[in-house]
């Protein structure tokens, strides 16, 4: 059985690696896709830089569209989890006055960036409270946009409306099994971003916002977030369906066995992204447009097939893990500054129980983008943490030294220093 075809975007990827950039260039332009070359190399030469949402949000999305009851609640289902969104009423100042209404459910690309950036800012920080910006464009800069309009159909008015339904919504995880004994179990967790938010409008700031999300949903966040590539968000912002594409594609593929694909029925899919089903021709050339042409240029390592009859997804390494380089065939491996393979080295007792505790005080979506590959060389007071690139060494140093050194206190080490592994140049041949 002959290998699948490359998607759009991948397919650029590999003459990149193997041509260069004039004919990465050149074929994006023969596909017709002249700006799949622009986000291939975006992925290519800026260094990953890591955002964080839901899992629940990864797997079951807003709606892309303005609904047609706006104020009625949604409901996503995947396997035994289904989320409920429910766009609740609150006050409101109207002319001078103080009314009570529904603002209606949050939906398009906008809400999307909004959940990345604030869950973001929540995981990095390690804390609830979240401030959105000292005004408008500061915080729209923060998220990637260089041009910023006011008036009734601008996008500061747009975000805003968008920001204020996303504040307003309830959220409802239910989980459904049926036990051996043939039982049924339920768990139902209620949960709101945030019950407590303040903030500023004007002519002028235009924006204004602190956040502080609930106790409930933050420890949820710490335990469920899923790493994405910034560059990523960025290169997908104006599109909610490869928004929820990429999203869904980085947290199912890294959870799937490498040796047994995943397969959906295109029914089945539908319900991830909260489509109806009355038009599953139009929802399958829409969602393979969105992987061709966005997000396999965002995401080379995806290993996915979107047939006619079928979905298979394959294990696949976490966005932020690997990127492409040369070889025999073409093949995803982890690579250090230099582009060498990836040697692993086992940690020395004392230095996995440094990395046990690093571990918790960080909790897991914080810890694997960064630590998961990482090696500890115990010494006598000083200790040396081994990391594989440039760039995790300097954002490790950079955001998590208070955390490093509580870890080093707890195991009796005077000093943590963050280094990069010296590895021998390897050639690969795949």
């Amino acid at each position: 059985m002959p290998a699948p075809r490359s998607p759009l975007g991948q397919q650029v990827h590999q003459e990149l690696v193997r041509r260069g950039p004039d004919a990465a260039s050149q074929m994006a332009v023969s596909l017709g896709q002249p700006d799949l070359f622009e986000r291939v190399l975006a992925i290519q030469h800026e260094a990953p830089n890591p955002n964080f949402l839901h899992s629940a949000l990864c797997a079951m999305s807003l709606p892309v569209r303005r609904p047609a009851d706006e104020f009625a609640p949604i409901m996503r289902q995947d396997g035994q989890y289904t989320l409920v969104i429910n766009p609740k009423p609150r006050l409101e100042m109207v002319n001078g006055q103080q009314q009570f209404q529904s603002l209606g459910m949050p939906f398009g690309s906008l809400p999307r960036l909004i959940l990345i950036h604030v869950m973001t800012e929540a995981v990095r920080s390690s804390s609830r409270e979240i401030h959105l910006g000292h005004n408008f464009t500061d915080w729209m800069r923060r998220m990637g946009f260089k041009t910023i309009s006011y008036g009734p159909r601008g996008s500061a008015t747009l975000i805003r409306d968008q920001m204020d339904r996303l504040l307003s919504c309830e959220w409802m995880i239910r989980w459904d099994n049926t036990a051996e004994s043939g039982e049924h179990e339920f768990g139902i967790r209620e949960i709101k971003l945030t019950n407590d938010y303040r903030g500023q409008d004007g002519p002028k700031s235009g924006f204004q916002r602190d956040i502080l999300m609930t106790e409930g949903f933050f420890t949820h966040l710490r335990e469920h977030a899923v790493p994405l590539n910034e560059v990523a968000i960025r290169q997908l912002r104006d599109s909610a369906t490869a928004l929820d594409l990429y999203t869904w594609l980085a947290y199912r593929l890294p959870r799937i066995n490498p040796k047994r694909p995943a397969l959906l029925s295109w029914d089945q899919l539908a319900v991830h992204f909260g489509n109806d089903g009355r038009n599953i021709r139009k929802f399958r050339q829409t969602i393979r447009d969105a992987w061709e042409k966005h997000v396999s240029a965002v995401y080379p390592e995806a290993r996915a097939e979107f047939e006619t009859g079928v979905v298979r997804l394959h294990g696949s390494p976490a966005p932020l893990q690997q990127k492409l380089v040369p070889g025999a065939h073409l093949s995803v491996v982890p690579t250090d500054d230099k582009g060498t393979d990836h040697l692993p080295a086992g940690p020395a007792a004392d230095g996995a129980v440094f990395l046990a505790k690093l571990r918790d005080i960080l909790g897991e979506a914080e810890f694997n983008p960064w630590f998961k590959r990482a090696t500890v060389e115990p010494g006598d007071g000083e200790w040396r943490l081994l990391v594989e690139r440039r760039f995790h060494a300097d954002y490790i140093k950079a955001q998590f030294r208070l955390q490093l050194d509580k870890a080093a206190r707890a195991v009796g080490v005077d000093t943590i220093r963050v280094e990069v592994k010296t590895l021998p140049n390897v050639v690969t041949s795949r």
